[in-house]
């Protein structure tokens, strides 16, 4: 075929020009109808023309066709005149499928072989998108690519910008503490690298305040962190001495001071994914088991210092302890200094908040000694040295476990001890106390003592114990003398009474009544270098004149306290108390101790108390020079021996008695081994106890440091005196022995006697939180039934090997048993097998 009769079309679409021969067939024609339709469309989109101008010259299109076959080896033919009107005819029905692009087309309309609305939908679909897409893809997928990892090294350097900055923020102290200035937060690590405790420090104003260091000369000494807020408050942390001495145990001592008078330090300390112990006793819980563990407590945020349900201050109860500690073996001890304000779980916060607050009943601000004295900002404040208006200071430490802790904070009594005080001790523990409580409107009160003691006497103990003679014995309270109408003929009942073997004492109440003689007598008592004008002995009010405060107590209402706090006024106590003692021949005193609560709400003492609850212990202190204080019923840490602490009264129902496990094991690991518990049945003041919750309570206290009655087991049947009579003989040859061994050994180690489960595996997770169980020492458990009509109960054996206290058997600890059968005269209890044992 010669080049002369080839003819060029250039296809716009493409960039490329296409040749072939002259047609000489349909095919060639329809191809050329295809080829030219395609470049009028182009044209048409483009606005570019595709047929030669009359400007342009055959060289110029043979050119092109030329170089078109150079590139492709293939040349299109000159299409003829009919040809090229066929092509606009078609470029015509083109406008009308784009007027009306719905109308289907039917093959078998295509004349010619003319390409279908379809395929021309689909040229005209790839001319409208851009070239770059159709021919670089790859292109776009490279640079989404690369701006991928832009975003992601600019998050990285951002975070890793924030990350650094934090860290800076946080500085570890002492290795184990993290405190971050920013948000206030405070984390405590134990010897593992375990966070131990974590708290949110400065709570009572807001993190958004900046700080700054402190100035030197308000540093506490040998503080290493010391921050300030200004105008809120001071920071400072130090380490301080272990008692423990070894490397896994730490302390640190944390003081705030107040800067401003509306701010008051607090603390707040996380309380869940942990068990909290310690604090006291806690009033008015819902829960079935009081404050055992202290997370189950709720209470809004109150003075710490002792209270009583009936007067409902705050809720705390009438022996409390300034130390709170976790299951991480992590604990809070509060200074004394410290006018302590705190709350658990208050609306459900899970925290444990420690507050300072100086104002407020029962608190009062008395100046620069209220300060602790460890501090050397004073009172005369300036615009450079601000006034400290109160203090937050405590201590905190962390051990390997749970016992080691509570070993670390535990106080010995031996020092100083007589051998007579001992003897005392050992009396309490191994006889009963029987108290006995006279009627006020009773004139044969003797001889109802008499009777009393003599349905005692003949019983399965070899000897009767202690006889407690209860109030009202007093014709006015505060006179410290028997009411002469109800007691005629007192001193020979004693006499006899003491010739029975029994020891003698009273219950003494600080309270004295206005229209006492005594009242009158302390009213004219001057101290040295005081005034006519002097209130005397009592307690007296900051304003006016100073008359003496007064209060109410058990429906009397015109009630003097005297003033411990001074030495004259302790001396003058103790006389008139020595004066009780020795005319008629009294063994002892049981003081019912006075909670803060029922202080006058205005007062005045001689000296400052920082904790109102210490008027208590000055009291006591005050007896001690002249009898032997048998109990206290309130206190804020245990006293010195022979004084047990009194668990408080309990009513004579089934709660009472579900109460008192988790009493006695809140106030064992607060520091208090040496528990009186309330009388058997509990407190009833018409009839006597419910034979059933009698029984049970009976199978309880058999296993407690005291044994402690009010009604005698004779009041009720035969039945009942049987089953006193065999938990009489199973105490003095069990339990007893145990009770003096770790007795003996409390003393000097300040360990509890009754213990919490987790005290002999502090690793049991299962054994934390029980409250309805409890052990002598490390060798016996008791699981008493503690619900009515209950003939079996769940029981939880700590790992060992445990003997079976009804049945002998061996069982295997670290495992309940389920459906545990004890029937009425029965109380499930297990001995811990030898070491070795094996089943």
């Amino acid at each position: 075929m010669n080049d002369d009769n080839q003819q060029t079309v250039p296809l716009l679409g493409s960039g490329l020009n296409y040749s072939a021969g002259n047609p000489s067939s349909g095919d060639n024609q329809q191809h050329v109808r295809i080829v030219n339709n395609f470049a009028m469309a182009q044209t048409k989109q483009t606005n570019i023309a595709v047929t030669p101008t009359d400007d342009e010259s055959d060289g110029d299109t043979i050119t092109s066709r030329t170089l078109l076959k150079k590139r492709t080896g293939f040349v299109l033919p000159t299409p003829s005149n009919a040809d090229v009107e066929n092509g606009k005819k078609e470029g015509e029905a083109d406008e009308a499928d784009k007027a009306n692009c719905t109308t289907p087309l039917n093959p078998n309309n295509q004349k010619n072989g003319s390409p279908s609305f379809t395929d021309r939908l689909k040229d005209k679909i790839s001319i409208a998108v851009p070239n770059v897409i159709q021919k670089k893809p790859r292109e776009y997928k490279l640079k989404a690519f690369v701006g991928f990892l832009f975003l992601l090294v600019v998050f990285l350097v951002g975070f890793a910008y924030i990350f650094y900055y934090q860290q800076l923020a946080r500085k570890t102290y002492f290795e184990r503490i993290r405190f971050t200035k920013e948000d206030r937060i405070m984390r405590v690590y134990d010897d593992k690298g375990l966070e131990a405790l974590r708290g949110h420090m400065g709570a009572s104003f807001p993190t958004s305040q900046k700080s700054y260091k402190c100035h030197d000369r308000d540093r506490p000494p040998n503080s290493t962190l010391c921050l300030e807020w200004m105008g809120r408050g001071r920071f400072s942390l130090a380490q301080t001495p272990n008692k423990n001495q070894d490397d896994k145990s730490r302390c640190y001592r944390i003081i705030w001071q107040s800067l401003s008078a509306d701010t008051y330090p607090t603390d707040c300390y996380e309380m869940n994914n942990q068990l909290w112990f310690g604090a006291g006793a806690v009033l008015g819980q819902q829960h079935d088991f009081a404050g055992w563990p202290l997370n189950r407590a709720e209470v809004p945020i109150s003075p710490f210092v002792t209270g009583s349900e009936v007067r409902g201050h705050n809720g705390w109860g009438q022996v409390l302890r300034r130390y709170f500690m976790n299951s991480k073996a992590a604990a809070i001890i509060v200074d004394d200094s410290t006018p302590l304000w705190v709350s658990v779980n208050a609306n459900q916060s899970q925290m444990l908040c420690l507050q300072s607050r100086s104002s407020g009943f029962p608190f009062f601000d008395h100046g620069e000694e209220s300060i602790a004295s460890n501090t050397s900002t004073k009172r005369n404040g300036t615009k450079n040295n601000p006034i400290v208006h109160s203090v937050l200071n405590y201590t905190i430490c962390t051990a390997a476990d749970l016992e080691t802790l509570l070993t670390s904070l535990a106080d010995a009594w031996w020092d100083g001890l007589r051998k007579d005080e001992m003897e005392v001790v050992k009396k309490l523990m191994e006889d009963p106390v029987w108290r006995f409580q006279p009627s006020a409107d009773d004139n044969q009160t003797v001889q109802s003592l008499m009777k009393y003691t003599n349905s005692i006497v003949g019983s399965v103990w070899t000897s009767p114990g202690y006889l407690l003679i209860d109030t009202p014995w007093e014709e006015r309270p505060g006179d410290l003398e028997f009411d002469a109408n109800r007691f005629q003929g007192l001193n020979e009942a004693l006499e006899i009474i003491h010739r029975k073997g029994f020891k003698v004492a009273v219950t003494v109440r600080p309270f004295v009544s206005t229209f006492s003689k005594t009242y009158k007598s302390g009213l004219d008592f001057l101290m040295p270098n005081s005034s006519r004008d002097s209130v005397g002995t009592w307690i007296r009010q900051p304003y006016g004149e100073g008359s003496p405060a007064l209060t109410s107590y058990n429906g009397d209402h015109s009630l003097a306290l005297a003033d411990v706090t001074s030495r004259n006024i302790s001396e003058w106590v103790a006389d008139r108390l020595n004066t009780l003692i020795k005319n008629y021949e009294l063994d002892g005193i049981f003081f019912e101790s006075v909670t803060a609560d029922y202080l006058p709400h205005y007062y005045v003492t001689a000296k400052p108390l920082t904790d109102p609850s210490k008027l208590s212990s000055l009291w006591v202190d005050a007896a001690r020079q002249v009898t032997t204080v048998l109990s206290v019923t309130s206190a804020t840490q245990m006293p010195r021996l022979p004084t047990f602490v009194a668990i408080p009264r309990l009513p004579s129902t089934w709660e009472g008695l579900t109460h008192l496990l988790p009493l006695v094991l809140t106030l064992s690991v607060s520091g208090y081994p040496f528990l009186i518990p309330p009388p058997v049945g509990g407190i009833s003041n018409s009839t006597k106890p419910d034979k059933e919750l009698y029984i049970r309570w009976l199978q309880v206290s058999t296993f407690l440091p005291v044994l402690q009655f009010a009604t005698i087991p004779s009041s009720y049947d035969a039945e009942v005196e049987r089953m006193a009579s065999n938990l009489t003989g199973l105490r003095q040859s069990t339990v007893l022995p145990i009770l003096q061994r770790y007795g003996g050994s409390s003393v000097f180690d300040g360990l509890p006697i009754i213990r919490p489960l987790w005290m002999l595996d502090p690793f049991d997770k299962e054994g934390l939180d029980v409250a309805d169980e409890f052990c002598v020492g490390d060798e016996l458990l008791v699981a008493p039934v503690l619900e009515p009509g209950a003939r079996e109960r769940e029981v939880y054996l700590p790992k060992g090997v445990w003997k079976d206290g009804i049945d002998g058997s061996l069982r295997k600890g670290g495992r309940w048993i389920h459906h545990y059968r004890a029937k009425l005269d029965q109380v499930p209890f297990f001995t811990r097998a030898a070491e070795g044992t094996r089943l």
